[in-house]
């Protein structure tokens, strides 16, 4: 886990400057791995998420009086106490040990638009987020088509006329067809041209099936807008958002 989402997760926004260099101690133990940690890379650690001292000569002051620290023969090496240890453990240990928690801040998708609706949908959305934060741009592409084609699916299903894209043993045909069978429908109504569908499908296709491409931010940024529009149409029509 990143820092920054460690710190996420336990809101610092919330937190003092002396409770922020506290867990901030936590942290460099419990993943980091550091039995003793250094007051002036944890200062330099919270600086560089926004989070900086206001008054270091201060902050030290403090850290070496208090009984959470220990010094650690030097002056700017300590170890946290066992107590505060133990204490954070209970409170951290949900999303430290939890490996279903996606890390992801609508860095793609507003996800206050498009969470709430379907709990598996939730995790394909925060998963789109997750891989567009850490450059996961062909997993991103790839998602961005799964959901496109799930909301599509839930449409035709909603609106009472997903026979028009099953084929004769009942299953649903291949996303191309259905592309076209959305845009030409007189009962969705799409907005939205082929040419705009096809732009989300090509790039999925691409990111999973060509063998020597990979999806860059560029590719992900040039059809980001226009995929914010079509899913958000795509919730009114597969009737999730009203």
């Amino acid at each position: 886990m990143r820092f920054e989402d460690f710190a996420e997760q336990v809101d610092f926004s919330k937190k003092t400057e002396f409770e922020k260099v506290i867990y901030t101690a936590f942290y460099l133990k419990k993943v980091e791995k550091q039995a003793a940690f250094n007051i002036v890379i944890a200062f330099d650690l919270l600086s560089s998420i926004g989070h900086p001292i206001s008054n270091l000569s201060r902050m030290k002051t403090k850290i070496s009086q208090s009984r959470k620290f220990k010094q650690n023969g030097s002056k700017v090496e300590y170890i946290l106490a066992a107590d505060i240890i133990q204490n954070l453990n209970k409170e951290c240990i949900k999303f430290l040990n939890d490996t279903e928690i996606i890390n992801s801040n609508s860095e793609l998708l507003d996800e206050s638009l498009f969470i709430g609706y379907r709990d598996y949908l939730d995790r394909l959305i925060r998963q789109i987020n997750a891989c567009y934060k850490y450059n996961l741009y062909d997993g991103c592409a790839v998602l961005m088509r799964r959901v496109f084609e799930i909301l599509l699916i839930l449409s035709f299903e909603a609106n009472g006329i997903k026979n028009e894209i099953k084929d004769d043993n009942g299953d649903y045909v291949m996303l191309e067809k259905i592309v076209i069978k959305a845009v030409g429908s007189t009962t969705l109504n799409i907005s939205r041209t082929k040419r705009d569908y096809s732009s989300v499908r090509d790039l999925g296709n691409f990111a999973a099936h060509k063998i020597h491409f990979n999806t860059k931010k560029k590719d992900i940024d040039n059809i980001s807008q226009n995929y914010r529009v079509i899913l958000e149409e795509l919730l009114y029509k597969s009737k999730l958002k009203n």
